[in-house]
């Protein structure tokens, strides 16, 4: 089953499963569900108890993906619920369905690679992860992940960690007080506010799309991912 994310990735991700038991997780970004998603399953069904909802905004992936869950045998699919769309209206959607029950005890983040998408999935879900939950991100030395692990370090109601595993990165955040102080709110938006001031992020916001796009054409391949997604 195709996958994402390396060894080390999983088994960090699985590990956090493993030890909290959550009853309810979350997913933004399952890709084909060979690598995070599989893992995350394979936790739940482990700890026998725990269900997972994975978010997938592309119709091909998607559909991918529920066909590769489906072969890993009943017993995985019963704990998995594939929703389809962008995390920004299913979040919401999800929290408002399950009213009282919303409370997912780990979260991973690796959807698309604009970088603000990372923080507002952030900021939809973090009231609904209760003290001693974990959310993680991926691609957080990309582009994906560069304004998520500043701006949630500046929250001091986070314990953050960098693992430094593969050329990506991945970003655990583990919740270790309801709310932070008003100073480190401030903080944090100050943070979010200076990112979203560097010059690449202006331009890719100000300038039309069919621009961007005739711009694209022209620039090397290296040169793109370098600006698109931060590889170097």
């Amino acid at each position: 089953m195709e996958g994402q994310l390396n060894q080390k990735e999983r088994s960090i991700i699985s590990n956090w499963v493993t030890q909290l038991k959550p009853e309810r997780t979350l997913e933004v970004g399952t890709w084909k569900g060979g690598g995070s998603t599989l893992h995350i399953i394979k936790a739940l069904e482990a700890n026998r108890q725990g269900h997972l909802w994975g978010i997938e905004a592309s119709q091909g992936i998607y559909e991918s993906m529920v066909a590769n869950i489906r072969s890993a045998g009943d017993e995985l699919v019963a704990r998995f619920t594939p929703v389809f769309g962008f995390s920004q209206k299913v979040i919401p959607d999800l929290i408002k369905d399950m009213s009282k029950d919303a409370v997912f005890g780990f979260v991973f983040l690796d959807g698309g690679d604009n970088p603000m998408e990372q923080i507002e999935e952030f900021q939809l879900i973090r009231d609904y992860v209760p003290v001693g939950g974990v959310i993680m991100g991926h691609d957080a030395k990309l582009r994906k992940g560069k304004w998520l692990v500043p701006y949630v370090r500046a929250h001091d109601n986070w314990e953050c960690v960098l693992h430094d595993v593969s050329e990506e990165g991945l970003f655990e955040a583990r919740k270790v007080r309801e709310q932070p102080s008003e100073e480190s709110r401030k903080n944090a938006a100050s943070v979010l506010s200076s990112l979203r001031r560097q010059p690449t992020e202006l331009i890719g916001r100000w300038l039309p799309t069919p621009v961007i796009k005739v711009i694209m054409r022209f620039i090397p391949r290296k040169l793109l991912l370098r600006i698109t997604q931060g590889r170097k």
